[in-house]
């Protein structure tokens, strides 16, 4: 396929639930590389392979041009559509492994190897070669079984328990203090992904343990960078799953164009740990406003997709003066968190009056959210930076307004004026998208 018909392609991409940050950055990083190429992309997610299995058929019906997909989990159940896809010579790029059977012209996963030896590495130079670690496993995944691999290095290394979550932070909780509570002497717990290695994090402050048990995680999470940098986490693995939805991209034109592709194309994984976790940070929150423009151009269906990126954004931002994030052209959103004093409120307004000059931007949605306390004196400073932002052209909207902070406002007697106030942020943007509406 020439590069004269490259505009004509349709890409049609089913990946898992869409509620992990790690599947919502994958897709953006496809949505990115495909819209650089000019290609048309059809993308539809669910957390079940039964759903899955029924948006490839649908997708195949439609007549795309190649298929992405990732699996919920390791199946067979794609054998007989991706035989269909074969005799249509549809390309199928696989992303993160899963495929047990069936038709697979390449796979573009992490290196997830690479990446555990240098988690095991960093914990034996951290803790000696005498330590004594536990293990959660993911369902129908192999990261812990590697890891255990991987440790067989160091045979003075004891694994002194071994079990299974569902890939939930409630499940690393769950496990981490049942196995803490029976006195058992751990050193360093591994978790399969961030989600549960925060459970654990959960539990070993609950536990008042922190500091004497070394947690670490696989993904590379927003949420897993803040906690690296408070020192309640190790490390992390980054798999870079915007690379890996670009690579898929990439190697699904090369197929398209009948080139020699790589049935297995690994990307390097990174080791974050408190020394390098501030650049991680900082590329985490490069994605946050592709990924929001991702969400406001997708159907309703993806709308909840809003509130897992929010929260990676509040994670990631930590204590930033006032970080502006333009979701588009005319819309800038600034999510403020911690202590607001004087100074600090003055730099404020003067930050957002600057940025809405220069992006010429016509709404402002400030986010109240992580800020500590709205006395009288953070309500007034609100108020007068909607006022000034009116003078240039632009509405104020605040969300974060909680029931306890509107009750504040109202004993406090503030009037808030021309501002707009949302219970959330994403509540926040369909106001503004209404009130652009009509317009």
């Amino acid at each position: 396929m020439t590069s004269g018909t490259r505009s004509t392609i349709t890409l049609g991409c089913v990946l898992n639930d869409p509620r992990f940050t790690f599947w919502s950055i994958l897709r953006h990083g496809i949505r990115s590389r495909a819209a650089d190429h000019g290609i048309a992309v059809i993308d539809q997610a669910a957390g079940a392979v039964e759903a899955q299995v029924e948006m490839v058929a649908d997708l195949l019906r439609r007549r795309v041009h190649a298929l992405i997909l990732g699996p919920a989990h390791e199946t067979r159940a794609f054998a007989q559509h991706l035989e269909l896809a074969r005799l249509a010579r549809v390309p199928v790029i696989e992303v993160d492994g899963g495929i047990l059977e069936g038709y697979v012209s390449a796979t573009v996963r992490s290196n997830e190897r690479q990446g555990l030896m240098r988690v095991a590495e960093l914990l034996v130079a951290h803790l000696g070669d005498r330590m004594r670690i536990a293990l959660i496993a993911g369902p129908r995944n192999r990261r812990a079984e590697i890891m255990a691999e991987v440790l067989r290095q160091w045979p003075g290394v004891q694994i002194v328990a071994q079990s299974t979550g569902d890939w939930t932070r409630d499940s690393g909780r769950r496990l981490a203090e049942e196995w803490l509570r029976t006195g058992q002497p751990i050193d360093a717990i591994f978790a399969a992904n961030d989600p549960m290695a925060l459970g654990v994090v959960d539990a070993v402050e609950a536990l008042n343990l922190t500091g004497s048990i070394a947690v670490v995680g696989f993904d590379g999470l927003p949420e897993a960078l803040r906690a690296i940098n408070s020192g309640a986490m190790l490390a992390t693995v980054n798999q870079d799953p915007l690379c890996i939805g670009q690579q898929a991209v990439d190697t699904a034109l090369q197929a398209l164009r009948s080139e020699p592709v790589e049935r297995q194309i690994l990307t390097p994984g990174e080791l974050i740990t408190r020394d390098t976790v501030t650049e991680s940070a900082l590329r985490a929150l490069d994605l946050l406003p592709g990924i929001m423009r991702d969400l406001i151009e997708s159907n309703a269906e993806r709308q909840r997709l809003q509130e897992e990126i929010i929260a990676a954004q509040r994670s990631t931002i930590q204590e930033l003066s006032t970080p502006i994030i333009p979701i588009d052209a005319r819309t800038l959103i600034v999510p403020l968190i911690g202590a607001i004093d004087s100074t600090r409120a003055a730099q404020m307004t003067q930050t957002i009056l600057e940025a809405i000059d220069d992006q010429r931007a016509d709404d402002v949605i400030i986010d109240i959210t992580g800020i500590a306390v709205v006395d009288t004196s953070v309500a007034n400073h609100l108020v007068q930076t909607a006022q000034a932002a009116s003078l240039l052209g632009a509405h104020v909207t605040l969300a974060g307004m909680s029931p306890e902070v509107a009750q504040t406002i109202v004993q406090l007697g503030i009037k808030l004026g021309q501002l707009t106030t949302c219970s959330n942020l994403q509540t926040a943007l369909e106001v503004v998208q209404r009130r652009r509406g009509r317009r």
